[in-house]
C-alpha cells in the first residue's frame, strides 16, 4: 500500500463532493428509491475510504473493488480535512432520506457507524485528540465500561500449575518456551495447522470453490500476524518470524487468520453480500471501523468454535508436537495455563488505556503488561499501541462481546451445530449490530 500525499488544489477534489449532491437529491426532490440512493452512498464511502487509506495505509485494511472506482483517488486524492467534510456530509443526506426499513435500515446504520469512523481517523490525522474510550466508541461504536475484574483467582491458579521460581510472569516465560517451535519448522507446522483448521470448517460450512490462502513468512512487523484479503475468495497470511510461535498459538492463528476467521468472514462475506447482493461497499474494509471490530473479534472467537478443548489436545499432541519436533507431553496442562493467561485479557486493556491516556509512558506500561498480562513481548505490545491504538479492544472487549452474542443465539434447536449455525450469520446483517448493541 502506498501513500500519496501530493497538494491539493480544489479543482482536483475527488467526485464524492460534487456526488453528495446527488445524494441529497434522492433523499428530498426525486421518488427514486432507497435502494438507489444507498448504492450511491456506498459508491462515494468505498471511495472515501480508500482516499484516506491513501492518506494512511494504516487506515485500510483492503480494497478489491475495480480500480476504475478509485482511479482518480489515486491520482488526486483529497486531503484529510476534505475526506472528513465528505464523511460528515454523505452521512448527513442518508439520515435526511425517507425512513428505511428492514434490510435497508440496517444497511443504512452500517454505513453511518462506517462513515463516522472515517471522520473520526482524519481527526486523529489531524491531531485532534479524544481519550481512549471515546476514541474507542468513535472508531468502533461500542462504549467501553472502565474497571477491571478481579483476576486474583486466575492468578492463584497459574501460581498453582506453574514451575517454581521467580515471579508469575518469569515463570510462564520459561513454561512457554517448552513448547516453542523451532523456526526452522514453523512453516511445516502452520501449514498443517491451517489445513487442519479448513477441515474443521468445512464439516460445517460449505465454502467457494475457488477459495485460497497463501502462506507467507516475514519479519520486523508490529503484529504477530495478518491476513490480507485479495478478492476472488483469496487470501494472504503472512506470519511474523521475529516473534515465534508455541504450538498452540501456531494453530490458533491458523484459525484466526484462515478457517473459519479473517479468510472465511471475508470470502463469504464476498459470496453473500457483494456477489449475491450487490453490496458493494464490501469492497473495502476500514481498520478502523465497526466494519473491523466485528471481523476481528469473529476470528478471535474461530479458534474455539473450531477446536473444542479435547480436540485441540489430540490434534497438538498427535499431529503439530511430532511436526515441530517437540514432546507432547505436559500438552493438557500447556492448554489450561494457556487459557487462564488469555483470561488475564483485560488487564491488557486497561494497561493500553493508561498507556494512550498518557497515565503510564513505555517504561511503565511495558512492566505493568509483563506483570499483569504476562506478557513476555511486552515492547512489542506497546510498539503495536503506537500505530494501532485502540484497534486492541476488537481483541478484547470485541471478543468477549461476540461470545456472550453466539451463547445467547445458539439455540438448542440447532443442536450440535448451534454455535456454528449462530456464527454463520454473523457473515448477514444480524452480525454487525451483534457486538455494539444495534439492532
Amino acid at each position: 500500500m502506498r501513500g500519496y500525499l501530493p497538494a491539493i488544489r480544489k479543482s482536483l477534489l475527488v467526485p464524492a463532493i460534487a456526488s453528495i449532491g446527488m445524494l441529497a437529491g434522492c433523499g428530498r426532490t426525486t421518488a427514486r428509491p432507497p435502494s438507489s440512493a444507498l448504492d450511491e452512498a456506498a459508491r462515494e464511502y468505498v471511495r472515501l475510504a480508500v482516499a484516506l487509506g491513501d492518506r494512511d495505509p494504516d487506515a485500510l485494511d483492503f480494497y478489491y473493488g475495480p480500480q476504475d472506482w478509485v482511479a482518480d483517488i489515486h491520482r488526486h486524492p483529497p486531503s484529510l480535512a476534505e475526506i472528513k467534510k465528505a464523511a460528515q456530509e454523505i452521512a448527513g443526506k442518508l439520515t435526511e432520506l425517507p425512513v428505511l426499513k428492514d434490510a435497508d435500515a440496517r444497511r443504512g446504520s452500517f454505513l453511518l457507524g462506517q462513515l463516522k469512523a472515517i471522520s473520526a481517523r482524519a481527526d486523529l490525522l489531524l491531531a485532534v485528540s479524544h481519550t481512549f474510550d471515546q476514541e474507542a466508541e468513535l472508531f468502533f461504536g461500542i462504549h467501553l465500561t472502565s474497571g477491571t475484574p478481579d483476576l486474583a483467582a486466575v492468578r492463584s491458579e497459574l501460581a498453582r500449575l506453574l514451575p517454581r521460581g521467580g515471579d508469575l510472569a518469569a515463570r510462564y516465560a520459561a513454561f512457554d518456551e517448552r513448547f516453542m517451535i523451532p523456526p526452522e519448522r514453523v512453516p511445516l507446522v502452520m501449514e498443517r495447522a491451517v489445513q487442519a483448521c479448513r477441515e474443521q470448517t468445512l464439516a460445517h460450512w460449505k465454502l467457494p470453490a475457488d477459495e485460497k490462502v497463501t502462506l507467507e513468512y516475514v519479519h520486523d512487523k508490529p503484529w504477530s500476524a495478518y491476513s490480507s484479503y485479495q478478492g476472488g475468495y483469496h487470501s494472504i497470511i503472512r506470519i511474523n518470524l521475529d516473534l515465534g510461535l508455541t504450538v498452540d498459538r501456531a494453530l490458533r492463528l491458523a484459525c484466526h487468520e484462515g478457517y473459519p476467521g479473517h479468510h472465511v468472514f471475508n470470502a463469504l462475506t464476498e459470496e453473500q453480500l457483494v456477489r449475491t447482493q450487490n453490496r458493494r461497499e464490501f469492497w473495502v474494509q476500514p481498520t478502523f471501523s465497526p466494519q473491523s471490530l466485528l471481523s476481528e473479534a469473529a476470528a478471535t472467537v474461530a479458534p474455539d468454535l473450531a477446536f473444542s478443548g479435547p480436540e485441540r489436545v489430540r490434534f497438538e499432541q498427535n499431529v503439530l508436537f511430532p511436526l515441530a519436533k517437540l514432546r507432547p507431553t505436559g500438552t493438557q496442562q500447556y492448554l489450561i495455563v494457556e487459557r487462564l493467561v488469555d483470561a488475564l485479557n483485560p488487564t491488557e486493556l486497561a494497561v493500553a488505556r493508561d498507556y494512550l491516556d498518557g497515565k503510564l509512558e513505555f517504561v511503565r506500561a511495558a512492566a505493568a503488561l509483563n506483570d499483569q498480562a504476562l506478557m513476555a513481548h511486552a515492547e512489542a505490545t506497546l510498539r503495536y499501541l503506537n500505530e494501532y491504538r485502540t484497534y486492541v479492544v476488537t481483541y478484547t472487549e470485541g471478543k468477549d462481546r461476540l461470545e456472550k452474542w453466539l451463547d445467547l443465539h445458539a439455540s438448542e434447536s440447532e443442536a450440535s451445530d448451534g454455535r456454528w449455525g449462530t456464527f454463520q450469520r454473523l457473515i448477514g446483517e444480524a452480525g454487525f449490530g451483534a457486538i455494539n448493541g444495534s439492532p
